[in-house]
């Protein structure tokens, strides 16, 4: 069975950083960008809530029923 793909929100922009949130499950998506000597560079997190998922650079899944079981 496939989960659902996210469905990003608008990116919420910052100096070093952007944020978007899937409108389905509450996933944030968080692109960083940093500095080392003269060249950049990008990485990107995803975050549920205020704990970091974790998936070895892979996207999480998309998964609406974990949202709305925790009252979404």
């Amino acid at each position: 069975m496939n989960s659902p793909r996210h469905h990003w929100g608008d990116k919420v922009r910052f100096v070093n950083k952007t944020e978007q949130q899937c409108l389905r499950c509450d996933v944030v998506k968080v692109g960083r960008q940093e500095w080392q000597g003269d060249r950049p560079i990008y990485w990107t997190e995803y975050w549920r809530e205020l704990e970091r998922i974790d998936r070895a650079g892979k996207t999480p899944a998309c998964s609406p029923e974990e949202a709305s079981a925790c009252g979404r």
